[in-house]
């Protein structure tokens, strides 16, 4: 596995909704070239992507060009934190590349800004893609991108002191509250598990356990956020610092030193960990059989909905070569060729088909993986989810410091989402 924490960073928090405005055959209206037909593309086809696919994008599509003699790709990297402003100045000068890459939490973004056309008839079948997946390249009123791989994340925890406690992996928030306490209070303990503080962006998980307690965050007309799912996910959150079981400020105790023996990330963490082990970094008596993970726990709702991110494919608005660069999309949401992108790049795939993959089923870890993906949400696909998140962030903090009831503060945050609205 080959994932990065820059990218997890980059692919950001949580819940989509469905129900913004698709057709009854998942495309939208009005897209102004069809794809060009099978070994007919022509001319180049300019790419931006992020976060270094560049390299294997390139390797992935040389049968593509051999079955399309006539095209050639250039392809253009670009950092994570680039990808909105570059986007704008390119739909603000009517010229840029023919396929913008973007984080699924970032696509929204470009659809409100007109960077992107609908996508046509025929490119692919959103039925093949996971549906959380396919919300978030959704616009008001239809497909404007492909996802192109998906990533989540689960829980992870100290096999080896859960053990030492006679504990198995939590399967419920229940469950969960049982082992970080008996983390924390154990002789030598410090903290039960570590979760994302208000300066990280707590909405990466607190969406997850409003789905998890059978919340959303809009219903499709406006946001709804003054809920009792959406209360219950801000005390589950904000219960774990008012008992002491989290840290809210700076702390020395880390998953390695059994100081925060929990906490939820991405597989990318496992690279880490490996790292420090074999550079000697590690603390004393950390092995990688120290490490157990798990899928999410199942709240009071009955699911244990987790986040998905992952990286979109759209054709960009002021495109020359769109019959070619649709073309192209369509082939790379193939799942051939999501098979190939994980060989290459190791990112799961976006199509639901290609998840079950030999090399992907046979690894305990991805294996895992594709078991969450099952049961994902999303960002709100909206240009104001920023907004919204900080909303968030501000007032869950109060929430952990025992500042506010969860009552009160998801009343504060849907009176100001609601003057923000989606941001279309």
């Amino acid at each position: 596995m080959r994932f990065t924490a820059i990218t997890a960073m980059a692919l950001g928090a949580v819940l989509v909704l469905s129900g913004c405005g698709r057709s009854a055959d998942g495309a939208a209206e009005g897209s102004s070239a069809a794809p060009a037909e099978e070994g007919e593309a022509s001319g180049t086809v300019e790419i931006w992507t992020a976060g270094g696919h560049a390299d294997n994008l390139e390797k992935l599509t040389k049968d593509w060009l051999k079955a399309n003699p006539d095209a050639t790709i250039k392809v253009t990297d670009v950092p994570w934190d680039q990808v909105i402003t570059k986007a704008q100045t390119a739909t603000a000068a009517g010229k840029g590349p023919d396929i913008i890459m973007t984080g699924a939490d970032q696509t929204a973004t470009v659809i409100g800004m007109g960077g992107f056309d609908p996508v046509p008839d025929g490119v692919y079948d959103a039925d093949d893609f996971y549906p959380a997946a396919v919300d978030s390249a959704t616009g008001e009123d239809g497909l404007y991108a492909m996802p192109w791989y998906v990533e989540t994340r689960f829980l992870f925890y100290r096999k080896d002191i859960a053990t030492e406690l006679g504990l198995s992996a939590p399967t419920t928030w229940e469950e969960t509250e049982a082992m970080a306490a008996a983390f924390a209070s154990r002789p030598g303990g410090t903290f039960g598990l570590s979760l994302p503080k208000p300066t990280e962006q707590p909405a990466q998980v607190i969406v997850p356990f409003d789905a998890q307690a059978g919340g959303q965050m809009t219903d499709g007309d406006a946001w709804t956020i003054d809920t009792p799912e959406f209360v219950e996910a801000l005390d589950y959150y904000g219960g774990y610092f008012q008992r002491g079981e989290a840290p809210l400020g700076d702390t020395d105790a880390t998953f390695e030193n059994g100081g925060t023996p929990m906490f939820i990330s991405g597989p990318w963490m496992l690279d880490i960990y490996q790292d420090e082990i074999d550079g000697g970094t590690a603390p004393e008596g950390f092995t990688m059989d120290s490490v157990g993970y798990t899928v999410s726990p199942t709240g009071p709702g009955g699911n244990n909905d987790q986040y998905i991110g992952g990286g979109n494919l759209g054709v960009f608005s002021a495109s020359d070569n769109k019959s070619a660069a649709w073309s192209l999309l369509s082939w790379l949401g193939e799942q051939d060729q999501q098979e190939a992108w994980y060989d290459l790049q190791g990112e799961l795939p976006a199509n639901v088909a290609a998840g079950q993959y030999a090399p992907i089923q046979d690894n305990p870890v991805t294996k895992t993986l594709t078991e969450q993906l099952e049961n994902t949400v999303a960002t709100p696909n909206y240009p104001a989810w920023s907004q919204i998140s900080d909303l968030i962030s501000k007032y869950s903090e109060q929430v952990a410091r025992g500042e506010i009831s969860g009552t009160d503060a998801a009343k504060q945050i849907q009176a100001e989402a609601d003057k923000i609205g989606f941001g279309w």
